[in-house]
């Protein structure tokens, strides 16, 4: 913490203490959310970060200013996280509060990248029941000062609730969303992952 300090006061020390890792913490129900996460683990090991993944229930004794990108990913659930990722948040607000690592305002921390992916069915209105989820994660990693440089959107099928889940899937709001996130998905995410990594995370 006291290198996460010094590049408050002086940002031209953020090169000196990169790290070159990245952590992809996320939360999935039905497995959406865990097919996105692995996307972008393999797109920010080719990107050119060493990568640590891990669920959120392994990820709370995680220091998350030893990494340069935190990626976090979570489904929505009546427009909001579900409650393990919520449980996460919270718990790591009142951690770094009580480090006074929170502070007003909330000065961006040079070399500290964070990525927001967010999985949603929307069969009602849309991207319009997952952005809220979306913005709370990104207000998280803002109060830390991290910099959120990505805040992604993708698409997953409605699993569950029987012939009704299926027909949120087919006659939703979206349309026939069956199987998605799909094989073209993933690889479209893992292409924009790389890019991401190589335009805010590995560049001299």
């Amino acid at each position: 913490m006291n290198a996460k300090r010094a590049v408050e006061f002086n940002p031209s020390l953020s090169k000196v203490f990169k790290t070159g890792k990245a952590l992809i913490v996320y939360y999935s129900v039905t497995g959406n959310t865990e097919k996105v996460a692995l996307a972008i683990e393999k797109g920010v090991r080719m990107g050119g970060l060493q990568s640590v993944i891990k669920k959120v229930s392994e990820a709370y004794e995680e220091e998350l200013f030893d990494y340069d990108l935190i990626c976090f990913g979570t489904p929505v659930l009546h427009a909001f996280v579900p409650p393990p990722a919520n449980k996460f948040i919270r718990k790591k607000s009142r951690e770094y509060g009580a480090r006074k690592q929170i502070i007003v305002p909330s000065p961006k921390i040079p070399g500290k990248i964070a990525l927001v992916f967010v999985t949603f069915s929307g069969p009602h209105i849309g991207i319009d029941e997952a952005s809220p989820a979306g913005m709370y994660v990104k207000s998280f990693f803002r109060h830390l000062g991290f910099d959120v440089k990505g805040e992604w959107y993708v698409i997953g099928e409605f699993r569950g609730l029987g012939r009704l889940g299926k027909m949120y899937s087919i006659r939703g709001f979206l349309g026939d969303i069956r199987g998605r996130p799909n094989a073209e998905d993933l690889a479209r995410i893992e292409e924009k992952t790389i890019k991401f990594v190589k335009s805010y995370c590995t560049h001299s």
